[in-house]
């Protein structure tokens, strides 16, 4: 069966495309002589497309398919809601229950992954991530990381974006990130706060009604670049995204985990295997 491809499925942003690649790396290592495609879906609340360009060492293939369809946020926020059997369901679970079709979000999901598996379709948030995969991740970005180091500054990742405008999520509170830019500078006096939100101006206006510093800086910058300078910053605080914890975990692997803030992800939180 080692000629079949297995093709890996993601749909979301740059946090749901390293979980992605995490879950890829891994069976790769594991189905050496197997051709693995990882495709990136647009479809979703938003239009999203690859942003994995980033890396140039790969053992298998990225594939892009451009799915979006412009549905409004009320359909998408009711789409989890009264789901009825059909043909299309009863053929998902056997393939499910066959492991033709595997989701992998979970470490005992990726345990039932088997060399005839032929399609992962899931979001890998909750399996843990190898240790070697952040090695691989950090031999990527490394040289832009050291450019892009900056010790002094405290740095803000405050997500809002699509939880504009999905009830099914809530922006964390303002508040709480000046109560805590507060708190560290009380212990230590970094120069400068710089804000980075998929929604720059709206984040830095809230922040600031909040209590904090008017002279903190907007950065706005591709989503790779937020993480390489949230992981050079003096200290690091994030909120409820997938690329606050992905920059948590990264600062956690190199030592870093005293300087860094986030809540709401104890399970998905780095330890040293």
């Amino acid at each position: 069966m080692n000629f079949l491809s297995l093709k890996i499925h993601c749909w979301g942003g740059l946090g749901s495309q390293l979980f992605a690649l995490a879950i890829a790396n891994s069976l790769q290592r594991k189905y050496k002589n197997r051709k693995i495609i990882l495709i990136l879906h647009s479809s979703g609340a938003t239009h999203r497309l690859s942003e994995l360009n980033f890396v140039q060492n790969l053992q298998f293939t990225i594939k892009q398919v451009d799915d979006f369809k412009d549905l409004n946020y009320d359909h998408l926020n009711e789409s989890s809601k009264n789901e009825s059997f059909t043909p299309k369901s009863f053929i998902k679970k056997t393939l499910i229950f066959t492991r033709i079709m595997c989701t992998g979000n979970t470490d005992f999901e990726y345990k039932k992954i088997s060399f005839w598996t032929l399609s992962l379709r899931g979001h890998y948030f909750y399996r843990t991530v190898e240790s070697s995969f952040y090695e691989f991740l950090l031999q990527e970005l490394n040289s832009k990381i050291k450019s892009l180091n900056d010790p002094s500054k405290i740095a803000i990742h405050y997500r809002m974006g699509d939880l504009l405008k999905l009830d099914t999520k809530s922006i964390y509170p303002a508040e709480k990130i000046s109560e805590k830019v507060n708190e560290i500078m009380s212990n230590i006096s970094y120069n400068r706060i710089a804000i980075y939100s998929d929604s720059p101006q709206n984040a830095k206006e809230v922040l600031v009604s909040a209590g904090l510093s008017k002279d903190s800086v907007v950065r706005d910058i591709e989503t790779i670049d937020v993480i390489c300078e949230c992981v050079g910053a003096g200290y690091f605080i994030g909120t409820n995204s997938k690329i606050s914890l992905w920059i948590v975990n990264i600062r956690r692997y190199l030592g870093l985990g005293g300087s860094s803030f986030v809540e709401g992800f104890n399970s998905q939180l780095y330890n040293a295997d």
